[in-house]
């Protein structure tokens, strides 16, 4: 077994364990909303825990992370594309995480999210371009490498900006529910 196949067999172990605890979460979170009706929790929207939160960047991590740093190399065109992905990417993942952040729920270490179905979208492109990736179906002539390092770069920084985001409004609506003690 290479070294590129070792790669790609952690890479998969490690996106299988994550997905598990996501799913965990997942699960978690439904039965805390089931366990808590005081939520009044509105058609669309769903209770979520912050672990959950904070591993779908990792998940994204995981799964784009060894794919981007194969596609990307050293040259200007390459880390262009990178940066104008990135910069869109946190733009979006921003936009996405104001549009469906409802409120902070800090006894429950959780957060009330809108259900969108950029969320999905966003896990399946994930999971598409890491299959597509670890067969060496892309193209690696013409312009569709720079397409693909900026796609990347796009899912990272769009993970990565949601989850600061989110926890930045937990945090700011933590602090304001909070007693203030003396």
């Amino acid at each position: 077994m290479s070294i590129g196949e070792l790669a790609v067999s952690v890479s998969s172990l490690v996106v299988l364990l994550v997905l598990v605890v996501m799913v965990r979460e997942i699960r978690r979170g439904r039965e805390i909303a089931a366990a808590h009706p005081g939520l009044h929790l509105r058609r669309g929207e769903r209770f979520r825990t912050l672990l959950l939160q904070v591993v779908e960047p990792v998940f994204a991590l995981v799964v784009v992370g060894s794919v981007f740093l194969s596609h990307v190399d050293a040259g200007l065109p390459s880390m262009l594309w990178a940066a104008i992905g990135a910069v869109v990417g946190a733009a979006f993942g921003v936009y996405r995480a104001r549009s469906t952040f409802v409120r902070a729920v800090p006894p429950l270490h959780g957060v009330v999210l809108r259900f969108s179905i950029e969320s999905v979208l966003a896990l399946l492109l994930l999971l598409i371009v890491k299959l597509v990736a670890e067969q060496d179906l892309l193209p690696r002539q013409g312009v569709f490498p720079f397409l693909v390092v900026g796609l990347l770069a796009f899912l990272l920084a769009e993970s990565v900006a949601r989850l600061a985001v989110v926890l930045l409004r937990y945090r700011r609506e933590s602090v304001a529910t909070s007693p203030v003690n003396p």
